[in-house]
């Protein structure tokens, strides 16, 4: 199935309230990530449709490894922010100049470290192994084999959701339309990175 029928599919009446109630308690990340996780992994083996809410247990547990994943690929970038907004100090030139050079390399880290994000989700699905998601040499391996799409996805899931984003200023619905479209954002990108991920899973040693 291609993105877009993925799309079409994904309002059908039976799955459109599975994902309109992720987005809703996106507010406690870890179910609306658990589920992205089992939505994952459904498209990893070729599965048609949207997974169901049931074993909640399960879903919390894979939100939360997931939250630790994203926490240690953004450690680097957020220490350098931190460090870049200690230095500016106003008064202080050379600190001044140093904080904004560094203001820029978090920011230069940051698009790095994000941009590898997807396909080290792919690689936790695929193994449910945390470890398996740090195994840069094989990410970047699978990462030239669909470069291109890749990188125009990521360049279009990171535009869509800067533009849902901007939703919350809507009064009174702007923070529920906001949650909802973001974590929709996020479900679309789930299933095409996946899709890209499986035509390169022999880059991960253990598929033939």
């Amino acid at each position: 199935m291609d993105l877009f029928s993925f799309v079409v599919f994904s309002f059908n009446t039976r799955y459109i309230m599975r994902w309109i109630l992720a987005g809703v308690v996106l507010v406690v990340p870890f179910f609306s990530l658990g589920y992205l996780v089992r939505t994952s992994d459904l498209s990893m083996i070729g599965g048609i449709g949207l997974p169901t809410w049931d074993r909640k247990g399960e879903l919390w547990w894979e939100g939360a490894r997931l939250v630790y994943i994203v926490i240690l690929y953004e450690a680097l970038p957020s220490f350098l922010f931190s460090l870049s907004f200690l230095l500016s100090s106003p008064g202080y030139f050379v600190t001044s100049l140093i904080g904004h050079f560094m203001k820029y390399l978090a920011l230069g880290t940051f698009v790095v470290c994000s941009f590898f994000l997807p396909f080290a989700f792919c690689a936790f699905v695929e193994s449910r192994e945390t470890n398996r998601a740090f195994d840069f040499e094989r990410i970047a391996r699978a990462l030239k084999k669909v470069f291109v799409p890749y990188t125009l996805g990521y360049i279009a899931y990171a535009f869509c959701l800067y533009l849902v984003l901007k939703l919350h200023r809507i009064p009174y619905v702007g923070l529920i339309l906001c949650s909802i479209l973001t974590f929709y954002v996020l479900l679309v990108a789930t299933y095409y990175f996946t899709q890209l991920f499986r035509k390169t899973r022999r880059s991960f040693g253990g598929v033939s």
